[in-house]
């Protein structure tokens, strides 16, 4: 199994909320800061994350246990991709 990065699940994140993203003002070919927060900018609501995490465990072939990860970083691209990374590697 090839090594899942953090690029490829942040593009998975932008791809899978594009038409969030785009509707709070985000366009697909911006970058998002490794700061932005999914929640805080509205792009998305809890029910949401709960769709997030189970749509990336799905896509990417493996449950993912969050427990460690700190809940305020749970909805910001960066942590969250990067312990989505170390998780699935």
């Amino acid at each position: 199994m090839s090594r899942i990065s953090a690029a490829d699940i942040r593009t998975f994140i932008v791809l899978h909320l594009a038409r969030n993203l785009e509707s709070s003002g985000r366009t697909l070919s911006s970058d998002l800061p490794d700061d932005f927060d999914l929640f805080k900018e509205g792009v998305i609501d809890s029910l949401g994350m709960i769709n997030l995490t189970a749509e990336i465990e799905e896509h990417f072939g493996r449950e993912i246990d969050f427990a460690d990860l700190d809940p305020e970083q749970m909805t910001v691209v960066g942590p969250l991709c990067r312990y989505i990374e170390n998780r699935l590697n």
